[in-house]
């Protein structure tokens, strides 16, 4: 692995980082927990699905070859949107599934 990819994921990480941020604050998501650690868990639980969730999209746009700094932006907004986008086309496509199987 070379210096300039480390450099990429670093960079990834740091906008994954306030992204995430940002998207916990702006949709009020630990107002849920009634004390200090419980409000703890969710921020960590919610930064480390929004890292996961632009580490995949930054894949997966580096893998269409697209060049690394829009892979990054792109991850970046798919850090923002969360989890809760994916929760979104999960149900989406279970909808489209259930509806082929009923034709059967």
């Amino acid at each position: 692995m070379k210096l300039e990819d480390v450099f990429v994921y670093i960079i990834l990480m740091l906008v994954s980082l306030i992204a995430g941020l940002v998207g916990i604050i702006t949709k009020n998501k630990l107002s849920k927990a009634l004390n200090l650690k419980g409000k703890f868990a969710l921020f960590l639980k919610g930064m480390l699905g929004s890292m996961f969730v632009a580490y995949l999209v930054f894949e997966f746009v580096s893998y269409l070859n697209f060049d690394t700094k829009l892979s990054v932006a792109v991850g970046g907004f798919a850090a923002y949107m969360g989890t809760d986008a994916l929760l979104k086309i999960e149900q989406l496509l279970e909808k489209l599934i259930n509806k082929k199987l009923d034709k059967l």
